[in-house]
Order: structure tokens, then C-alpha cells, then sequence
């Protein structure tokens, strides 16, 4: 009986990973793959958000595949090689759902891609990405690789907003900080 409940779990996580179903395929990239929560917590999408990832991928196999491969428990060549197809396709939505990936190394490529690609439709989400990240972790190695995601964001963000924000390392003042600064420009954009 106990096998016949593993080979059922295992075809479940297969039909899962093998899945056309967007709203699956982010769950499945979203999805913290340790015990417990993340430090610092991230974002929820939006119905409108969530609409905009799965709009994006539905119905294009490269975006599908590269989802695929995005999945929490896979690996970071995987996961970087499927940035690159997003960057490559111009995917910005899918880009702005790796922000929510729960490994900090997707997170900072995701970052440095939508600054390459330049789209401010992406600061909405940047925004509340940021907030987010505008808090301290402690930890020598956690503590380094949160300054880079702070920097990352303030690279963004200036880029796409042209407000020039300079962090260098962890500083959740000078994040929040800036993301007033980036939030004014942002009112002042025509809808």
C-alpha cells in the first residue's frame, strides 16, 4: 500500500512540473521549497499581476518551458538559463513573477534583466518589491547577498525611473528612502 501512495505522489509532481497550466507553473517557481517561510517575505500577485504572468505564457512553449524550469526545487543553472529565454523574449511580466522566487540568486537576475530590457510598466511591481526588501537580514553571508539584492534594486529602479539612487550593500533607510523618491515619480507618470 505505502508504494502504491509513492508512485502516486511521484506521477502527481510529475503531471505538476510537466504541466501547460501557468497558474501551476508559477505556483510551482513560487513555491518555497525548505521548511518554514522566507526572510524577508515576499510579495503576492495581484489577480490583476497574476493575469498579466499567465497571459504572458499561456499559449507560447518557449515561456512554458522556460517556467518549467524556474521551479523552486530545480537548480540555478536551470534557473538562470530560463531568465535568460524570459530576457531574451522580452517577457517582463514573467520577469517581475521571479522576484518571487524564493532563492535571492533568481531574484537578482529577474532584477538585472528587466533593467536591461528598460520597460517601466515594471516599476509598479518594483515598488512593491522594494518595500518588501526594505528590512534588515542579519547573517554574514545572508546580510551580503541582501545588499546585493538592495543595489540590484536601486540599479533598477533608477534605471527605469531616471531618479539616480546609489546603495551599496544592505541599507534598509536608504531603500526606503528611495522608494519615496522612485513613488513620487511614479505618480507623476500619465496612466
Amino acid at each position: 500500500m505505502k508504494t502504491y501512495y509513492v508512485a502516486l505522489y511521484l506521477a502527481l509532481l510529475t503531471t505538476a512540473f510537466a504541466s501547460d497550466d501557468p497558474r501551476q507553473l508559477v505556483s510551482a517557481m513560487t513555491k518555497c521549497p525548505w521548511p518554514g517561510e522566507s526572510y524577508p517575505a515576499l510579495p503576492s500577485f495581484s489577480t490583476a499581476m497574476m493575469g498579466r504572468i499567465t497571459g504572458e505564457i499561456a499559449g507560447r512553449p518557449v515561456l512554458l518551458e522556460a517556467f518549467r524550469h524556474l521551479d523552486s526545487s530545480g537548480s540555478n543553472n536551470d534557473w538562470f538559463d530560463a531568465i535568460a529565454v524570459l530576457e531574451r523574449e522580452k517577457a517582463i511580466w514573467s520577469l517581475q513573477a521571479c522576484l518571487c522566487h524564493p532563492h535571492d540568486d533568481v531574484q537578482i537576475h529577474a532584477l538585472r534583466s528587466l533593467l536591461r530590457l528598460g520597460d517601466r510598466a515594471a516599476v509598479p511591481f518594483l515598488l512593491i518589491y522594494a518595500d518588501y526588501m526594505a528590512v534588515h537580514e542579519s547573517g554574514s553571508e545572508n546580510a551580503t547577498i541582501h545588499g546585493i539584492i538592495h543595489s540590484a534594486i536601486a540599479e533598477t529602479l533608477s534605471g527605469l525611473t531616471g531618479e539616480s539612487v546609489k546603495i551599496d550593500g544592505q541599507d534598509p533607510e536608504a531603500l526606503t528612502k528611495a522608494i519615496r523618491k522612485w513613488t513620487i515619480w511614479q505618480t507623476k507618470q500619465p496612466d
